[in-house]
């Protein structure tokens, strides 16, 4: 059976006005189920538009003339919409490019349906090659052994995710991916006046039905001991200088609970409250490392920061605790559902184009 879906590698040039980023430039290249593509290109005039800044014409370039004359990215959108028409599932590499196009559709106040499902192929390139550092465009095509062609210009980019999309057979790496099952890991660690108050939990759950199914939730809590030691250093002056630093004892339960937590990762989506990077101090200090897979953060899919809070504990016992996440999970359950459609994760028949 041959292919059923239609793919857009979309790419966005954009620079940073007024201290917001503003789209300058839309690429998409649509792959359709025939093998044939198609191609769309267009400038953007951002907002109150004045002039380009030097750096981005010289990485781009698009120079301040063709922006003024390019239309509005409210037109610009409705052209790229048509071209567009439907039924397919949007490709880009790395993050910015959704988040950019969804903040330019909610400053014009445009319906945001449109833009899923979007899959952001870096992710599953490097979840597949269990990857940690992010290649780059460019440095991906050269290792794939494809000619790389003009680079910052968005249709150039988007022809060079298809091709690579194209090279590994990036339907059926999607495919692989696919899942309905993920992991709600939340930590706090917290400095006391001779410790640091640790809590880890881990919320187990599946998405069924439309529904979140929550199958199991585990909750370590601790307080560590920690020291605060000296040390001398000369600097390049030769003057003594005296930095003191805290040295944290790591908590073995700790450790077996973070390597349960890694262990049963895999195949899962991990959500966490904001980067995983935030705790990557706890990480290091039980010498744990978590498998590369794909992350969602209470932060995009809740989006206020009052709403994200909620999570934190707020010295209530250990079972309170739990109950309110169990509460939390169940009251927003359409988003964690809603990003699962999003990102096409979930085994969907789709309509034939």
């Amino acid at each position: 059976m041959g292919r059923r879906k239609t793919y857009i590698s979309v790419d966005v040039e954009a620079a940073l006005i007024r201290g917001k980023q503003y789209i300058i430039e839309i690429g998409a290249v649509k792959w359709l189920p025939d093998g044939t593509t198609e191609t769309f290109t267009q400038l953007i005039q951002p907002y109150k538009f004045k002039k380009l800044n030097v750096h981005i014409q010289q990485l781009t370039g698009i120079t301040t003339e063709q922006l003024i004359d390019a239309p509005s990215f409210k037109e610009a959108f409705y052209k790229f919409k048509r071209w567009c028409k439907q039924d397919y599932i949007f490709l880009t590499f790395g993050e910015f490019d959704r988040k950019v196009l969804e903040e330019e559709l909610t400053r014009n106040y445009l319906n945001k349906d449109c833009l899923y499902p979007i899959v952001d192929f870096q992710q599953k390139y490097m979840i597949a090659n269990a990857m940690k550092e992010q290649p780059s465009l460019g440095g991906l095509m050269q290792h794939l052994g494809l000619e790389v062609e003009t680079q910052h210009r968005a249709l150039a980019d988007a022809f060079s995710l298809l091709r690579i999309f194209q090279e590994v057979d990036g339907e059926k790496l999607i495919e692989q991916q696919q899942t309905n099952e993920f992991i709600l890991l939340l930590t706090n660690f917290k400095m006391l006046e001779s410790t640091y108050e640790l809590i880890i939990s881990t919320t187990t759950c599946k998405v069924l039905n439309n529904q979140v199914h929550i199958e199991e939730m585990k909750t370590f809590r601790d307080e560590l001991p920690f020291t605060i030691q000296s040390e001398e250093r000369m600097t390049s002056d030769g003057d003594i200088r005296i930095t003191e630093y805290i040295k944290i004892k790591p908590n073995d339960v700790a450790k077996e609970f973070l390597q349960q937590a890694a262990l049963s990762a895999p195949g899962k989506i991990l959500v966490s409250r904001s980067a995983l990077r935030s705790m990557s101090k706890i990480l290091k200090l039980h010498h744990v490392a978590l498998p590369k897979t794909e992350v969602m953060t209470l932060t995009n899919l809740l989006k206020k920061e009052e709403l994200i809070a909620k999570f934190n504990l707020a010295d209530e016992s250990t079972h309170a605790y739990e109950a309110k996440i169990l509460r939390l999970v169940r009251k927003f359950e359409a988003a964690f559902v809603e990003e699962f459609h999003k990102r096409a994760l979930l085994q969907e028949e789709t309509v034939q184009v």
